[in-house]
């Protein structure tokens, strides 16, 4: 009994193959077709196959059928014709080896398939029947395959269906459109492209189209496949995303045919229903791994890969994310796979902490920009959930901010309250060609579950910026309205609105005032008290970008003053510059909003990282973590007011052990050493610099890797160096020594350090400084060396804490 028949076109591929020395371009002769390279990839990898089709009787059909019996393929089932000649595709390749195709078909041999081609026992009979769209465009052929097609769906037999869109074989868009609806009505698996998927339902969000396709159709599998990015699946109420594998593109024909071939074989060699899979991810990789290793070859049919070859493949992958999850953090937040970076649309709401940020679902780099979301009760454990939004008609999603509109000012909700999400639509310009940044609205009446884009996107628009971006809103009693901050390059606008669509502008801030190192970026603004005095003052934070004259990259300064409902009045003059941190990787920073009254924290978080060198930290398949969650608080210092950050309390219940000394006196002759058996730690030490000794905190690793935190009386200088803390040659940037001014208590000082596999922060006297820096060490840093390069240093008490791992899951989305 066969295991899977396919039937529609077989045809000849012509490849690029160079030029000629008279400067001719040159094609070489490949076997194709997509259903015949379904078929060749499924008798490879050791599946019984058939195909049905028609050939001419010409050399390219000879030439086919060979190659087909020669590839395993049963070819009993495939006739010829002297109606028409073998069909011919000329494949054009762009420079990352992207194809389009011109096609020698009017007719082809393929088209004249007839309903009594039809092995209608064999197909009652076989496991399962595979079919396209191509085979439709013409008659008989059209008739030939809704034969089939109509038998197997009679018989139980598992169809599957790729519509392969090929416009220029049909008549017309509709007419193909009518033929793959028809396809899809069948269909128990169906394997369809983004582009195939945008066409068909007018949508560019994967995870919206498919769920719309799966729940008119009623079709068991959808996976969308992604080209290098892997692939989305949708299956029995779950879904999710499945990542790619790099490698180097020669040529993609094909490719798109050994995933479904290599998927149609690990589904059948289950021996499950579908609806019974429980080992879907490990299917897909398998799939998109023998649909990598096409693209490393020219041509389709000939080049389908082994069950060796891709288990090979598999096994490098998995061992380099071995290698690179060595840096994945402990307990700081960061992305399941691929890219992370600015934290955005941060709210309370019924309980749960809501944390989206930007993400690039496909790559590990910086790309077209979703928001991710993840979710929490305790700021501290997460869970991943579906990505919120998606690219649109409008651009990608950047940064922006979330707020509960809990009088339903929008009118977005029914009688209820529902939280808002307010972000930067990014684009062209079709007119310019310049970038366009737009604000819109999106909205969600289920906790944030599903986000409906706002129809009357976008809602603010100032056509003379370039950069505008970033929207933070909160709501502003005093003035009962909604007020946004929002950054233009180089300053910071106010609006004002009544029902978060439309908006009015109020004020300006900051076209001379603190640094313009780069362009400003994530504003926050929000309230604080001023320690126990009864009075308070407002916090403007700006993040500013990488400028490749300063050193530091990327940073985030803030701003201290009044609000007056319109715009921000500065308290200090113009040139005077706060930093948020002094370390290397803390930035776009924002605040929750929405966390109850009673509770009366101002929490932040932060990316940790720096635009510097931020697509090129050696994190593997993923990059992008989040700082700590932080308590800010304002406190008189000196007779000006400055802001202070602590990691919030909840950080506390990973304690696991803890290990107390005091009064240590540390010399050159004799540090203090203490190994550990983890290398998650808190650290904590009250130090005695009296004496204007230099002291160094040094964390170790058991290879050659070392951090220094140290402080420097004289100096008045609490510093980090990492120069020799790993990994550091990715960028020249990033083997630094910097840090900050902190002027001793009476000749004291007390830190907390906070250790995890990729990086470190550094709290000083109750986080009046901090410095956060990523580091990438050589094995874990697991011994904490006190020591002095002259005289003597009291530390008048030392902790060092031991930490729990936090485990990130997965949520599985529920089909709604």
């Amino acid at each position: 009994m066969l295991d899977v028949i396919a039937i529609g076109e077989v045809l000849i591929d012509f490849t690029p193959a160079g030029r000629s020395t008279g400067g001719n371009e040159q094609f070489e002769c490949n076997p194709g077709g997509a259903p015949a390279n379904v078929a060749a990839a499924l008798s490879r990898l050791g599946a019984k196959s058939a195909l049905i089709s028609k050939l001419g009787e010409d050399q390219f059909g000879s030439l086919l059928h060979s190659t087909l019996q020669s590839s395993g393929v049963d070819v009993s089932e495939i006739s010829f014709t002297n109606e028409a000649s073998t069909t011919l595709a000329f494949v054009h390749l762009d420079d990352q080896g992207d194809r389009s195709f011109s096609f020698f078909r009017k007719p082809g041999a393929d088209t004249f398939l007839h309903s009594k081609d039809v092995p209608l026992d064999r197909i009652d009979s076989c496991k399962v029947l595979h079919f396209g769209s191509l085979s439709m465009t013409h008659e008989p052929a059209r008739t030939a395959t809704k034969t089939a097609v109509l038998k197997a769906k009679e018989a139980g037999v598992l169809l599957s269906f790729d519509p392969n869109i090929r416009f220029a074989l049909w008549e017309s868009k509709e007419e193909a459109r009518q033929n793959i609806t028809w396809g899809m009505n069948y269909a128990d698996i169906l394997k369809i492209s983004e582009e195939e998927l945008s066409f068909i339902t007018g949508t560019n969000d994967v995870e919206k189209g498919s769920l719309e396709i799966q729940q008119q159709f009623e079709i068991t599998l959808i996976v969308v496949t992604l080209a290098e990015k892997g692939c989305y699946y949708r299956l029995a109420g779950q879904d999710g995303y499945v990542p790619g594998f790099r490698v180097k593109v020669i040529d993609t024909t094909g490719a798109g045919d050994a995933f479904l071939g290599c998927l149609l074989y690990k589904i059948l060699e289950t021996g499950s229903s579908l609806r019974d899979l429980t080992n879907l991810q490990n299917i897909l990789t398998f799939a998109n791994a023998g649909g990598a290793l096409v693209t490393t070859r020219k041509g389709a049919l000939g080049s389908m890969p082994t069950t060796d070859e891709i288990n090979h493949m598999i096994e490098t992958e998995s061992k380099k994310q071995v290698n690179a999850d060595r840096f994945r953090p402990g307990f700081h937040f960061s992305p399941p796979t691929s890219w992370a970076n600015d934290p955005n649309g941060l709210v309370y709401y019924e309980g749960s902490y809501h944390l989206f940020y930007q993400y690039h679902p496909y790559s590990n780099k910086w790309g077209p920009m979703h928001w991710g979301h993840a979710i929490s009760d305790d700021l501290i454990h997460w869970e991943h959930a579906p990505i919120a939004l998606f690219p649109d008609e409008h651009g990608a999603i950047f940064s922006g901010c979330c707020v509960v509109d809990w009088n339903n000012s929008s009118g977005l909700f029914e009688d209820s309250d529902g939280l808002v999400a307010i972000f930067t639509h990014a684009d062209t310009h079709p007119e310019t060609g310049q970038p366009r940044q737009r604000q819109s609205l999106a909205y969600s009446s289920d906790k944030g579950q599903t986000w409906q884009k706002y129809n009357g996107n976008p809602v603010l628009a100032e056509n003379d910026l370039i950069d505008f971006r970033d929207p933070k809103v909160f709501w502003h009693a005093q003035s009962k309205r909604w007020i946004m901050a929002i950054v233009a390059g180089d300053h910071v606008r106010f609006y004002a609105s009544a029902n978060l669509r439309e908006w009015s502008l109020t004020g300006r801030f900051g076209r001379e005032e603190g640094s313009h190192d780069g362009v400003w970026e994530c504003p926050d603004l929000f309230q604080l008290p001023v320690d126990d005095t009864g009075r308070s003052k407002w916090v403007l934070i700006i993040s500013i970008g990488d400028n490749p004259n300063c050193p530091e990259g990327s940073r985030t300064q803030y701003f201290i003053g009044e609000f007056d409902g319109k715009t921000f009045i500065n308290d200090n003059p113009a040139e005077h510059i706060l930093w948020l941190d002094y370390g290397r990787d803390n930035y776009a920073g924002v605040t929750w909003s929405d966390i109850p009254e009673q509770d009366g924290r101002r929490v932040i978080i932060g990316w940790m990282s720096n635009w510097k060198y931020a697509n090129e930290t050696p994190t593997g398949s993923w990059r992008g973590a989040m700082t700590l969650p932080r308590t800010l608080s304002l406190t008189s210092k000196d007779g000006s007011v400055v802001l202070t950050q602590m990691p919030v309390r909840e950080i506390e219940q990973l304690r696991k052990e803890s290990m107390v000394w005091n009064g240590i006196t540390v010399t050159p002759a004799s540090p203090f050493l203490q190994k550990m058996n983890e290398d998650l730690l808190k650290i904590e030490a009250d130090i005695d610099i009296r004496s204007g000794e230099e002291l160094h905190i040094v964390l170790k690793s058991s290879g050659l890797s070392e951090l220094v935190i140290g402080y420097d009386p004289v100096q008045q200088w609490l510093f980090i160096d990492r120069s020799k803390s790993g990994v550091t040659d990715f960028h020249p940037s990033f083997a630094s020594k910097h840090g900050a001014r902190l002027v001793s208590n009476g000749g004291k000082i007390k830190l907390q350090i906070w250790l995890d596999r990729n990086a470190v922060e550094v709290y000083a006297d109750h986080g009046l400084v901090t410095l956060t820096d990523q580091i990438f060490p050589d094995a874990p840093m697991d011994r904490v060396e006190v020591s002095t390069p002259s005289g003597q240093v009291v530390l008048d008490s030392l902790q060092i804490h031991t930490l729990k791992s936090i485990h990130i899951p997965d949520a599985v989305s529920e089909q709604k």
